[in-house]
């Protein structure tokens, strides 16, 4: 047989092996790797960026239209509240260094009536509740102001802070 012939059948057939190789998926075996993740305790809290409570006449109370701060968290959870401790140590809303007669109040979720808030965290959706799914749970809130004859007319401002908590 000639040589030329013989040289075409053995790289013929050499790219013909190679062909079904990678056709059949040949491949050599491989190994496994464990992989450990560590994942995080987290916790996310939204809150509405801004609240109002309409004109409210001396002697009577305004109060907000309930809005919602959304809690996510990877395990057992609760949220406080408190008024800002620097600006608004007593708990009431201000309109530059006069402060309103009443305090602010909130009420929603475990807190059933109308309570003024303070500087000091407190619990407004108790300890303990489950973890949450991925959209996270809605807490609804509500503020009330209770305007006083003492109180000129003004706009006054308060800065709540909520504070979420994984025990």
């Amino acid at each position: 047989m000639d040589m030329g012939v013989r040289f075409t059948r053995v790289v013929l057939a050499g790219f013909l092996l190679t062909v079904v190789m990678a056709v059949a998926g040949y491949g050599a075996p491989g190994g496994s790797s464990s992989v450990s993740v560590a994942a995080a305790a987290g916790i996310d809290i939204t809150v509405p960026g801004a609240a109002s409570i309409g004109s409210t006449v001396p002697g009577s109370c305004g109060s907000s239209t309930p809005s919602a701060v959304n809690v996510k968290s990877n395990k057992a959870w609760n949220l406080q509240i408190r008024s800002e401790p620097v600006g608004y140590p007593n708990g009431k809303a201000k309109n530059g260094t006069t402060e309103m007669y009443n305090a602010f109040q909130y009420k929603g979720a475990d807190v059933a009536s109308f309570t003024s808030v303070t500087s000091s965290y407190a619990n407004l959706y108790g300890s303990n509740q489950l973890k949450t799914a991925g959209a996270g749970v809605d807490v609804s809130m509500t503020y009330q102001q209770c305007v006083d004859y003492s109180d000129s007319p003004a706009t006054y401002t308060i800065v709540v802070e909520y504070l979420g908590i994984q025990p």
